[in-house]
């Protein structure tokens, strides 16, 4: 397995929210073909390090290969170069200096081509788009995402299609050489599933009434399909500059959740059906 690997070439501003607050530049790909891309790395919050970096990468490949409607994931290349274009503003302070003024490899999130605009809590969800809602809660479920709720809902939409952005707050257990301190994984009994009330809870929680045991199923087939190959093979999409040790633990942790895909299911239907 291969991940999209770009050129830092043009500085184009800041997002406009978020906790990492990434920059957005054009990017080429190996054909020179230029990409919009936003990017995040080492140091672009005080916790921001290389083991979340990881997370988020996998996290968003996961997505992909389960065919959820994901921004395109990536790896960009910063150079020095680079780095020398962005304004001396307090932005670009900030962005060099999270790269040290060196050059360094970030992660990337191609942006959408289409039109979109942000979901927000208060907006309904048609039937037609129920399936994709129970899915896109089953994933963060699965990968224990709790940057995903009604206070911080970190989801777009285009037309009646839902797109994801942002996976930095998946796996973080995977990031802990124990894993203490983080509770059951999904599968097991007593573990987190974002349902409960308040701004924490998932966005699309409320709007799950009348999913049924076949659409779970579905998504935990989806799970039990992917190979040894594709899971083991998330190792390689991460850098040797980050370090491996979080990547291995990633892919133990998903060997897992795909062995214990049927439970899994069986909890989500304790949830939303009950």
């Amino acid at each position: 397995m291969a991940v999209l690997t770009l050129t830092a070439s043009e500085y184009l501003g800041t997002a406009e929210s978020g906790r990492s607050r990434p920059m957005r530049c054009y990017c080429d790909d190996h054909a020179g073909q230029k990409q919009d891309v936003f990017v995040k790395g080492f140091g672009f919050w005080a916790g921001l390090n290389y083991d979340h970096l990881t997370c988020e990468l996998v996290a968003n490949q996961f997505a992909c290969d389960l065919g959820l409607p994901a921004a395109k994931p990536c790896v960009v290349e910063v150079s020095q170069e680079f780095l020398a274009q962005i304004p001396q503003d307090a932005e670009g302070v900030r962005i060099r200096t999270a790269f040290h003024n060196s050059a360094d490899k970030a992660f990337g999130s191609v942006a959408f081509s289409q039109q979109i605009r942000r979901w927000e809590a208060s907006n309904s969800v048609h039937k037609g788009q129920r399936t994709q809602a129970l899915e896109l809660y089953l994933f963060d479920t699965i990968v224990e995402n709790s940057d995903r709720g009604r206070g911080n809902p970190n989801l777009l939409v285009s037309g009646d299609e839902f797109k994801v952005i942002d996976f930095g707050a998946c796996l973080e257990r995977c990031g802990h050489p124990t894993g203490e301190g983080f509770g059951g994984k999904p599968w097991q009994n007593h573990s987190k599933f974002a349902h409960f009330q308040g701004e924490h809870q998932h966005v699309l929680f409320s709007h799950l009434r009348g999913v049924s045991e076949e659409q779970i199923d579905q998504f935990a087939a989806k799970v039990q399909v992917l190979s040894d190959n594709v899971i083991e093979a998330y190792v390689s999409i991460v850098p040797k500059e980050w370090g491996q040790d979080t990547a291995c633990r990633i892919v133990d942790y998903l060997l897992d959740a795909r062995r214990n895909a049927e439970e899994f299911a069986n909890r989500a239907k304790e949830v939303l059906l009950r």
